[in-house]
């Protein structure tokens, strides 16, 4: 690719220049300028959406309103009207002989105002509109009742009949009548559902929300919850009218308390399934039990969908206003593209090397002057080449003696430390033999075994190539193999599984003093009448940073609640001090059929 690019002729290049300039101005200018357009759409289409829903709100409000008084009226009269015919065939049993119509007027009242028509305890007019029976201890006499035709509590409107009591002569006449009394008396329903319908059509053009109508019922126990999680059962607590298009209020986050306390109208902006969404609440009236509401919910990305016009609108133009300017800029710095090629394949030979090349570009305007420069400019830098070539050569000369130098310094350095420590183990060793004292000649021993374990690293790094740097599982196994043989016990079983690492002394060190306090303890304290004794220390790397030493053995391990700060013994708070002091790592002790010592610890190259 970057070749493609280096064979590109610079015409091309300053048009692709004018191009990807031409298409930040553009970017640059949709950014102030779109955002801005579908700021104010969008707060347009809020508004609208919000009158919408205040304008049904006010024609569904004004519908239940007509038809809550009118039907209670309406109710009224229809009772009055079934009260006086009942009065008129008392009059007429009574007082004409001659009267022989008792069932027949009977009838045509079940008939006309959909009722059921008992005659004490026999059903003598049934109408198919009428399901429901009741006992006949709850009647009144020549009294209107209202009963509901559910066994349940419920929110949700629901039929109910005009249960009434007269006595005609000797017989008692029980009424059970529907309590819209005709079957072509008012829907409310039917006529709020044409006004809905209406509004939501004037929004679909802006959303695809959903519009619904709900009531919520007074004296709720829990409000602070949604609406899925209200316990409805045969909708106790609220009830979305028949016509919505939905069963369950889908608010999302939305608590029942925050859509029980709206008063007029208020917007709610939340999430529903995890989408940003909003939310109009319109209460439409309030009464003893209940309040009625008109709900309307859409997608923030509803709107924001419907707003993308804008940007196509402005896009053909902006093209065309691209395409003119690439071409006028062109025309415009043609004159100086041919010098400028000659001074760009000049730069490109020089960059491979070839420095006796020149542009040899003369003239009196800009490209001119920057010719000559350029050539001067390359003149003078061949000869500094040359200069500091040699300047080069002779100090590589000298930082590789002092290398060397140092190098040898250094191995003796750690030849004579190793030394020192040997003689330090022997001197150790001698002592050791001359007394006679054992918890003596333990403490000898642990020192010898501390000062042999920095002097197998100093030998180690002697033997290597690498000064600063050890094989750690050549280093941890010669470690482990020499401590078992200061110890008497032979029946113990040590096993390894150590990562082939190359480790900074830096680390090595500290992980051999924890390695050799760990064998000390466990040779010393761990095995105590045990048969089957075993070691396993593990050392593993990932990623050449992150490192694990894991110690166990299946001795008896420590005391419950263990604290390595007060430990007694020198060696567990050594191993303690030097994970955390030293190795900066995180220390945990376990017991896992034995004690177990888990170090991880990260490598930081300085």
């Amino acid at each position: 690719m970057k070749q493609f690019r280096k064979k590109l002729p610079l015409s091309l290049k300053i048009v692709i220049s004018f191009f990807i300039l031409g298409v930040i101005l553009l970017t640059f200018l949709f950014i102030l300028i779109i955002p801005n357009i579908k700021k104010k759409d969008y707060e347009s289409a809020i508004y609208q959406t919000e009158k919408i829903v205040l304008l049904t709100r006010q024609e569904i409000k004004l519908v239940v309103e007509y038809f809550r008084r009118y039907g209670k009226s309406e109710t009224n009269i229809h009772k009055m009207d079934i009260s006086n015919k009942l009065e008129k065939i008392k009059l007429e049993k009574k007082y004409n002989k001659k009267y022989n119509n008792f069932y027949a007027d009977l009838k045509n009242i079940s008939d006309n105002y959909i009722c059921n028509i008992r005659l004490n305890n026999n059903l003598i007019f049934k109408n198919s509109n009428v399901t429901k029976s009741y006992s006949t201890d709850i009647f009144q006499k020549n009294k209107w009742i209202i009963k509901s035709a559910v066994n349940y509590e419920t929110i949700c409107p629901h039929r109910k009949y005009y249960l009434y009591k007269t006595k005609i002569e000797n017989n008692n006449v029980y009424l059970t009548c529907d309590s819209n009394f005709k079957l072509n008396s008012f829907n409310i329903e039917a006529d709020v559902k044409k006004t809905v319908q209406k509004g939501f059509e004037l929004t679909q053009n802006i959303h695809d929300g959903k519009i619904y109508l709900i009531w919520i019922k007074k004296g709720i126990n829990n409000m602070d919850i949604s609406f899925d999680n209200l316990e409805n059962k045969n909708n106790k607590n609220f009830c979305v009218s028949n016509i919505s298009s939905i069963k369950i209020p889908k608010t999302g986050e939305l608590k029942v308390k925050d859509v029980f306390d709206v008063d007029n109208i208020k917007t709610f902006e939340h999430k529903l399934k995890k989408q940003d969404a909003l939310t109009w609440v319109s209460r439409i009236y309030e009464d003893e039990n209940e309040k009625f509401f008109l709900i309307l919910t859409s997608f923030k990305k509803d709107f924001e969908n419907s707003l993308n016009n804008s940007f196509f609108n402005i896009l053909p133009i902006s093209i065309i206003a691209l395409i003119i300017s690439i071409c006028l800029g062109f025309l415009l710095f043609r004159r100086w593209i041919k010098s400028i090629e000659k001074l760009s394949l000049t730069a490109r030979n020089i960059c491979n090397g070839n420095l006796s090349l020149r542009s040899n570009i003369k003239g009196d305007d800009d490209i001119g002057v920057l010719g000559v420069a350029f050539d001067t400019m390359l003149n003078t830098l061949e000869d500094n080449i040359k200069q500091l070539d040699l300047k080069v050569e002779n100090r590589t000369k000298e930082l590789t003696q002092s290398l060397n130098e140092k190098e040898t310094l250094l191995k003796e350095i750690h030849h004579r430390v190793k030394n020192n420590l040997a003689m330090t183990i022997n001197f150790i060793k001698f002592q050791k033999y001359k007394v006679d004292e054992n918890s003596t000649k333990q403490m000898l021993t642990q020192i010898e075994n501390r000062v042999y374990t920095m002097e197998l690293l100093h030998r180690k790094l002697y033997e290597s190539k690498d000064l600063n740097f050890i094989n750690i599982q050549k280093y941890i196994s010669e470690l482990v193999s020499d401590i078992t043989k200061s110890f008497d016990d032979k029946n113990i079983d040590i096993s390894l599984d150590i990562d082939m690492f190359s480790m900074n002394i830096e680390y090595a060190m500290p992980c051999g003093l924890i390695i050799n306090e760990a064998l000390t303890n466990s040779y010393k304290y761990a095995f105590e009448n045990k048969i089957e004794k075993q070691i396993k220390i593990s050392f593993k790397v990932e990623n050449s940073k992150n490192c694990t030493l894991i110690i166990w053995d299946n001795g008896k391990g420590l005391p419950k609640d263990f604290d390595f700060n007060s430990a007694k013994t020198l060696g567990l708070r050594l191993i303690y001090s030097i994970s955390k002091n030293q190795l900066l790592a995180d220390f945990n002790y376990e017991y896992n059929k034995g004690a177990q010592y888990i170090i991880k610890f990260k490598i930081i190259e300085n």
